[in-house]
Formats: C-alpha cells, sequence, structure tokens
C-alpha cells in the first residue's frame, strides 16, 4: 500500500509539472501576443521589448519573402515577367520626337535605383543622379516597423520614385515610403522631409510640390499605427511643410464616409491614393489650386478644394484600380486605368491597361488609345503612368515590365526603352517623367561645372 501511494505521488508529480509547463507556454503566448499587440499599435513606442516582440513575429512572413526569392531568383526590383525577347536599352522607330526623359529606374547592373536624363532624338545619357541613400536616411526619425523602412535603409531595396526636375539642375524625389528628399545636380542632399511620402510628386502654379504621406500615428480615433491614414501635403521649394490634411477625415468631413469604412471586412489601407494631381488654371469646373485626387483601391476618381476643405466631384470607375490622373484642358481629364483585378491569386490585369477621357462638360468617357494598348499589350498591374502629348501620341510607362513607350491610336510606337540589364533580367522603372529637352541639358551643362564627376 505504501509503495502504491508513492508511486501515485511520483505520477501525481509529473503531471503537475506538465500542467505548469503549459500553463506557462499559454502565458507566455498571450504575453508575447500582448506585446506584438502593443508594438503594432501603441502610438508612444516607449518599450523595447515590444518592437523585440514584433520583429520575432515577423519572422515566418520576412522567411517566406526570403525562400521565395531565393528559389524564384526574383526581388521587388525585377519585373512580374520576363519579356520582350533579348530588347534592352532606347530604340527610335520613327521620327517625330525632340523632347527627353527623367527617366527612373532600377539598375540591375549596379543594384541601386538611378534617374537619367535621357535624349530622346538620340538616346543619350544627358546627366545622372546617384544619391547617397543611406545619407539622406541617417538623420530620419521615421519608425522602421511602420512602412519597412529596415528594408529600405538598404541601399539595394531604395527605390526613387516620380522626381521632378528643378529649374538649379537639383533632383527632388521620395524612395516609397521614405522622407522627401532634394538633392543638387551633383546629387548632394541640400534638404529633407522627414515624413513617410509615397507615390506621385507633382509641382503646382506657385512653384510647391504636391504628394501624399502615411500620418503616423493615425489622426482618427481608435485605429492601430498599422492601418495607413494618407494625408494630402504640400511643401515649399525650400522644404517648408505649408499643408497637411488626413484624407480620411477629408472624406468625412465631406459625407463619404463610406469610402473610408465600407467593405465586407477590415483593410489596413483602405483608400490608397496614387495620385495629387494640382489644378495650374482656373477653369469652368475647377480652379486654380484644386487638386484631383486618384484612389486606388476605391477606384475613384476625385477633385478637392483645399481653401474651403470641399469634395467637389468624385466618381467610381468605369476605371479599376488606376493611377495617374492628368488635367488635358480645361473641361477634360485622362486617367490611366490599370484595370486590375483583386483576384484570389494576387492583382491581374482583366486584358491590358488603357487610358481614359473623361469630359466634364458632356460626363462622356473616351478610350481612343484602346487599340494601341491591346497591339502592344501593355499590361502593368500595379503603378503605371501615362500622358497624352501635345503631337496627339501618348507616352506609357509599363513600371512593372521595366517598359517605356510612345505610340498612336495606332499602336504604332515612336520609340521604346525596355530596362534590361545585363544578367537579362528586366528591372522596373519607378515613375519616369517626360520633360522639356532644354531643361535636361540646362542640368546637364550645370553639372559639367559644378560636378568633380559624373
Amino acid at each position: 500500500m505504501e509503495e502504491f501511494f508513492l508511486k501515485r505521488r511520483t505520477i501525481s508529480l509529473e503531471t503537475w509539472q506538465i500542467i505548469l509547463v503549459i500553463v506557462a507556454a499559454i502565458l507566455g503566448v498571450v504575453g508575447f501576443g500582448a506585446l506584438v499587440e502593443r508594438a503594432a499599435s501603441d502610438t508612444q513606442r516607449t518599450s523595447g521589448i515590444t518592437e523585440i516582440a514584433l520583429q520575432v513575429a515577423r519572422i515566418p512572413v520576412t522567411g517566406r519573402r526570403m525562400t521565395r526569392e531565393f528559389l524564384t531568383r526574383t526581388k521587388p526590383t525585377h519585373t512580374h515577367e520576363q519579356r520582350f525577347g533579348s530588347e534592352k536599352g532606347f530604340k527610335r522607330f520613327k521620327d517625330g520626337d525632340d523632347e527627353a526623359l527623367l527617366l527612373t529606374r532600377y539598375d540591375g547592373d549596379e543594384n541601386r535605383s538611378v534617374v537619367e536624363l535621357l535624349d530622346l532624338e538620340n538616346g543619350l545619357i544627358h546627366h545622372r543622379y546617384d544619391p547617397d541613400f543611406l545619407d539622406i536616411l541617417r538623420d530620419s526619425q521615421l519608425p522602421d516597423d511602420i512602412a519597412g523602412l529596415d528594408r529600405i535603409k538598404k541601399p539595394q531595396n531604395f527605390t526613387i520614385s516620380h522626381p521632378i526636375l528643378a529649374e538649379d539642375g537639383g533632383l527632388i524625389f521620395h524612395g516609397m515610403n521614405t522622407p522627401l528628399t532634394k538633392v543638387d545636380v551633383c546629387s548632394n542632399t541640400v534638404w529633407m522631409v522627414d515624413k513617410l511620402f509615397h507615390h506621385s510628386l507633382e509641382r503646382d502654379a506657385a512653384g510647391n510640390y504636391w504628394s501624399s504621406i502615411y500620418l503616423d500615428p493615425p489622426h482618427l480615433k481608435n485605429m492601430p499605427r498599422t492601418w495607413h491614414d494618407d494625408a494630402l501635403i504640400q511643401i515649399s521649394p525650400d522644404g517648408e511643410v505649408l499643408y497637411e490634411k488626413s484624407l480620411a477625415e477629408i472624406l468625412i468631413d465631406n459625407d463619404l464616409s463610406h469610402l473610408v469604412f465600407s467593405g465586407t471586412r477590415y483593410t489596413e489601407d483602405p483608400l490608397h491614393v496614387n495620385d495629387v494631381q494640382p489644378a495650374l488654371n482656373d477653369g469652368p469646373h475647377w480652379k486654380r489650386g484644386d487638386l484631383f485626387l486618384s484612389l486606388r483601391h476605391t477606384s475613384t476618381i476625385m477633385l478637392y478644394r483645399p481653401s474651403t476643405n470641399e469634395v467637389l466631384w468624385w466618381r467610381e470607375g468605369p476605371w479599376m484600380m488606376q493611377h495617374d490622373v492628368d488635367i488635358l484642358n480645361d473641361h477634360q481629364i485622362a486617367i490611366f486605368n490599370n484595370n486590375t483585378g483583386a483576384l484570389p491569386w494576387g492583382h491581374v490585369v482583366i486584358g491590358v491597361n488603357d487610358t481614359i477621357i473623361y469630359d466634364f462638360s458632356t460626363d462622356e468617357i473616351k478610350t481612343p488609345f484602346s487599340e494601341g494598348f491591346k497591339i502592344n499589350e501593355i499590361r502593368t498591374a500595379l503603378e503605371g503612368r501615362s500622358e497624352i502629348l501635345p503631337d496627339g501620341e501618348i507616352f506609357v510607362e509599363e513600371t512593372n515590365h521595366g517598359r517605356l513607350l510612345k505610340m498612336n491610336a495606332a499602336g504604332d510606337i515612336t520609340w521604346q526603352y525596355i530596362n534590361r540589364a545585363n544578367d537579362e533580367r528586366l528591372y522596373v522603372v519607378n515613375w519616369t517623367r517626360y520633360i522639356d529637352n532644354a531643361l535636361a541639358k540646362r542640368a546637364a551643362e550645370i553639372a559639367a561645372q559644378k560636378c568633380i564627376s559624373l
């Protein structure tokens, strides 16, 4: 009998040890989850241990991404497909263009993002900008965990996006979720605005810059830090913030809350503004200083007046997940229609892209370049730009496939640029801008005088 009870006591002790281990594990998981939740939502970010917990929680996602890149030999800077045979670089097919490109691309040979002034008449490079990305971000106080800055701070992952060429030869740009920066013609940093800038950068009639940023923390109450609170921002030529306002607050103020909160499930990125286009002149439908906005995730184009906080006009579709709205004249706008659908296996172009012209005077929709888009199979699922030029042709950036081209409505190509490196892979282009060749040559002349080496 004594032996029996002793044996039971031994078994009971082992059982209690197991139970205690299980309880401790459960408490550990709950505690770890609380730390991760706090790191993701606590706007004060006071505890270093919460940041460690968040990084540990991200190990599966980071590992999956790295494994996929290793097995498929792809990186975010690679294009979505390998297309266009072996074609590479600039090629002219017919005469009729003497302008230039502010060519923004990922250089696969040097493993870094660059900006080049490309002469479209002969394909020559007037000048090249090679900013020091580490220098740009060294003094930034932005939190790494919100926008993936820990990854972007590696020079090979910084992608210059939608730069503007200044009259003095300098360059204003961001790296998609990085500070806005101006460098001089020799690529030395002049000023930096330490906010999370993303997508388009445009100049208004007064010479100020308009773009979009993520607010950290979000201005809306009870929203976690991971929720994308897009805001409109205006910056002076000297890098001073002149205007800043949450887009969600703008929509709520204008009785458009459904664009922010509707849907069958919660999303951290309900609006996804990707273009802020200032009106440069007064017209019958808008005034100088008004802004056209493109909201990708609601397939919405909107006209907003910052001076009175009024949404003057908005429309959902027929464009889908569009980018790049342009003002053509005093009654028409053009929208680059990605025509992209969110399908179970990812974002997929339904057919091809297109550029849609909307007429405010007649409420009509026209697609004069549809045939050209079909013939040339232009189908970037994300990003992408177009510009209808004074000669009636259209300039298109097929961002995800590393191609730029100019064509007429029938699809005849005037010139084409394909961003292929010596490893025969295609690399992305990042919001290239069509510019005046005289401005490009002047920047190159300034560089020749001021820069030690190019």
